[in-house]
């Protein structure tokens, strides 16, 4: 069953490669999940969490663990003497991915769902689960429009690999308005197939269904989105935001955090100073998408003026470091 799953993944990931790649395009090969911390110039730790060959050439995907931010980094790296344990397991990172993967009682929203300490700003997160339905353009531009003249609107599209499959068009949209300058997109891994059916119990559905390989479904996504050019972030959503004390601790064992909500806008809960904001943004949630229109009309004029903002993931951390 594991064997099948993993070789179906995989079949599929080079046929998308293989639709979406570029003359310009790189070729990832040997990925693999990797923890190897060391010290830059400034004698500030890294991480390298990912190894690969980019067009046959070694690379990392390394993470800046004061920052809350991933880079590619070609090699070779100094792994020589690395920083003790004691020095890595202070930094920013490390210690929130510590308390945002440690289990508590339920299955539900597990992670991040509010931000740590700050209070004047929301986080938008856009879910696009896998979908035959039309993306939420509208959306999308109304957020943009928020932003200012050499700001962009921070939002966070929370992607898996087979609405990339089904919407390469789309796709390439949102990619233009985040090189346009419009959205500051920060992209974050929900998981490249979000298996879901629903005759079967939360407990037994999403990634903690029979037969799904959790670490294939979040390496292969973040292989599509390097094939694409993007920087896959150090966040993870968990679809339907389900998860148990196994997929925390095989999460932190990836280097990423969890992202939860406490404002899922299509039931009705309401977003306020902090809020981690949850909308679908691949028309599966009309209700949702509404609300936040309706958010945004509302609150125009504060964040314009600056004093409610719309702020990126790497922010909410920002007082709880």
């Amino acid at each position: 069953m594991r064997t099948s799953y993993i070789l179906t993944l995989i079949l599929a990931l080079m046929l998308i490669i293989s639709a979406h790649g570029t003359a310009s395009a790189a070729t990832i090969t040997g990925y693999e999940a990797v923890f190897l911390p060391y010290r830059v110039a400034d004698s500030q730790v890294r991480f390298a969490i990912r190894s690969f060959k980019r067009d046959g050439r070694t690379a990392y995907l390394v993470l800046d663990p004061y920052a809350f931010e991933t880079s590619v980094v070609d090699g070779p790296l100094d792994f020589e003497k690395p920083p003790v344990k004691k020095d890595w397991e202070a930094t920013p990172f490390i210690k929130a991915l510590y308390r945002y993967t440690a289990p508590h009682d339920g299955i539900a929203n597990q992670g991040v769902i509010s931000a740590e300490g700050f209070r004047d700003g929301v986080f938008v997160t856009a879910d696009m689960c896998p979908s035959g339905r039309s993306f939420e353009k509208a959306f999308f531009e109304r957020t943009a429009d928020l932003g200012s003249a050499g700001k962009p609107a921070p939002i966070a599209v929370m992607i898996t690999g087979l609405w990339i499959e089904r919407h390469d068009k789309e796709f390439r949209w949102l990619i233009a308005q985040q090189k346009k300058g419009r959205l500051d997109i920060t992209w974050v891994n929900h998981s490249y197939t979000h298996p879901y059916k629903e005759d079967l119990l939360l407990d037994k559905n999403f990634l903690l269904m029979q037969g799904v390989e959790f670490e294939t479904e979040v390496l292969s996504t973040e292989v599509l989105l390097l094939q694409n050019g993007l920087i896959p972030s150090p966040f993870f959503r968990y679809p339907g935001l389900i998860s148990n004390a196994d997929l925390q601790k095989r999460l932190a064992a990836l280097t990423l955090i969890p992202i939860g909500a406490n404002a899922w806008l299509a039931k009705g809960e309401a977003p306020v100073p902090g809020s981690i904001v949850l909308v679908h943004g691949n028309g599966n949630e009309p209700v949702g998408i509404k609300a936040v229109l309706t958010f945004f009309d509302d609150k125009k004029a504060e964040i314009k003026s600056g004093s409610l903002k719309l702020m990126g993931l790497k922010d909410a951390f920002g007082k709880g470091r």
